[in-house]
């Protein structure tokens, strides 16, 4: 093997291949069965599962958060190789989150009670609606326990062998959807099933991969560490309050926008959010990758190597999604026309503030681990609560002084100026290197990207119109798209940035 090959970063190209297939199976099947669904069930009986997926939004911003706490340690154990403090940070960290897997099913068995009498259900048993909440929400909660195993793969920097079994899941709980509705009268009740059995198929999976990667790990009740567990407790509070403050911007804007103006208008704030959703679907598929070697570096108190590291992949994230996102704005007309039908001519002004936004959102998500990473997530979380909070009043103000639903995107923009623009970038560099402007780089460089891609996209619509077909819009999007990179990795990067990106390359790439 060539000199100075590490196999631990090689394994990043892996992780982002498979967690972009896991991404791609994922969106694609939902964009499939959506029209299925309907087809079989009937519209009035279809919108319960969104409805329902919704909800989950709120359980897991809880379970989620908390798990990731309990990661932290479980990765930084693992890679300080002491086996006895795997053990103890990995059994404590399955008994806390079955504790809270525990103290939620209450919520969940009465959410499931309720639902029919407080959600429209149309001409749908009130039965089949009560047993599909409640397996969909619960199959929910074991996904977040399975962060528990998923933790010691991210140490090993095998997060693949996470995305392979999502991938799994996904085509598992859609082939059962499929072979019931078959066998037997399609029901709202055998979605749930579907959902229970693809998650014990997936947390199979993940319990046998285990011992293969990490062979002495151990889960005993000798192990358990009560004051760990209220350490990882208290950080893992500190990631809830942050996560349910994030709740406080697009997802609260669209109920702002509903109750101020009306469902029409909050349709259409709907798909401009969907938009957003999509491009930080894609982006977290790259930047998921960079949290092993973050761990890696902090436990090995390796502050430089995290440093670079972090400058190398948001100035890489920012760099490759600045083209998808001046695409999005230049042709925003050609894509919602093709994607939604015409007539929706007031969702262009909607994007044309909020895209550019997102490029900073964007390259601030490669640092969302560092103050998971530091145990400082208190500022975090104030601070997105705070903001959250801002977003709300705003997007209230400028709707009462006639702004309408543009005033609440006006409001998301500022907000996550604020957050994801100045703060994240600000407190990372504080975190790794007590200074403030340590990543203004990538930044730069990600805008400067966008605005150049953006300038000349401006000066080809002068000569040439896009026609508002996918064939053209996907065809002109992978071309222009495919010299972008060339130009990108050949211009945009230097010596030392070039030599670090191979590194995260397989070994028989990096022979070439």
């Amino acid at each position: 093997m060539q000199e100075g090959y590490d196999p631990f970063s090689s394994r990043v190209s892996i992780n982002v291949s498979v967690n972009i297939i896991r991404t791609i199976v994922m969106a694609l099947t939902g964009f499939l069965m959506v029209p299925y669904y309907i087809g079989s069930l009937g519209m009035a009986t279809y919108a319960i599962i969104p409805l329902i997926t919704s909800v989950t939004t709120y359980f897991l911003a809880m379970s989620d958060s908390l798990a990731d706490a309990f990661t932290r340690y479980t990765a930084i154990s693992v890679q300080n190789g002491d086996s006895d403090a795997v053990n103890r940070t990995f059994t404590s960290s399955v008994i806390g989150m079955a504790k809270c897997v525990a103290m939620l099913m209450p919520v969940v068995i009465i959410l499931s009670v309720v639902a029919p009498f407080i959600f429209n259900i149309g001409d749908t048993s009130d039965l089949s609606v009560q047993l599909t909440f409640f397996m969909i929400i619960t199959s929910t909660l074991m996904l977040s326990f399975s962060a528990c195993m998923g933790s010691v793969f991210m140490a090993y920097n095998k997060m693949y062998i996470t995305y392979v079994g999502r991938i799994i899941q996904c085509l598992l709980q859609v082939g059962l959807v499929v072979l019931l509705f078959y066998l037997d009268t399609p029901s709202l009740t055998f979605v749930g099933i579907s959902y229970i059995v693809a998650i014990v198929v997936f947390l199979l999976i993940m319990l046998a991969s285990l011992k293969k990667v990490c062979p002495t790990i151990k889960f005993s009740r000798e192990y358990y560490d009560r004051e760990l567990l209220s350490k990882m407790g208290r950080l893992g509070l500190w990631a809830v309050i942050a996560e349910l403050g994030a709740l406080l911007f697009i997802q609260t804007s669209m109920v702002v926008v509903n109750v101020m103006i009306g469902s029409e208008a909050q349709g259409s704030f709907s798909v401009a959010a969907n938009i957003l959703s999509m491009i930080n679907t894609a982006c977290t598929a790259v930047s998921a990758s960079v949290i092993p070697l973050i761990y890696r570096s902090y436990a090995n108190k390796d502050t430089d190597g995290m440093i670079r590291t972090l400058k190398v992949f948001s100035k890489f994230i920012g760099l490759l999604m600045a083209f998808p996102i001046a695409y999005a704005v230049l042709f925003t007309p050609q894509v919602i026309q093709v994607w939604i039908g015409s007539g929706y001519d007031d969702i262009y002004p909607m994007l044309y503030v909020m895209l550019p936004v997102e490029v900073a959102v964007c390259v601030s998500s490669a640092m969302i681990c560092v103050p998971i990473v530091y145990a400082r997530l208190r500022h975090l979380a104030l601070m997105t609560v705070v903001l959250g909070v801002l977003n709300v009043i705003m997007a209230i103000v400028f709707i009462e002084i006639g702004w309408g639903t543009l005033g609440a995107c006006i409001a998301w923009a500022i907000s996550m100026v604020l957050l994801k623009m100045i703060f994240y970038p600000s407190y990372a560099s504080k975190l790794t290197t007590d200074t403030h402007g340590k990543y203004v780089h990538s930044l730069t460089s990600a805008y400067l990207s966008f605005i150049v891609a953006v300038a000349i996209g401006l000066l080809i619509r002068q000569f040439y119109t896009l026609p508002s077909t996918w064939m053209a819009i996907l065809l002109s999007a992978t071309l222009s798209f495919g010299i972008y990179l060339i130009i990108m990795f050949r211009f945009m990067f230097n010596d030392d940035e070039k030599r670090m990106m191979e590194t995260f390359l397989p070994g028989f790439l990096q022979r070439f």
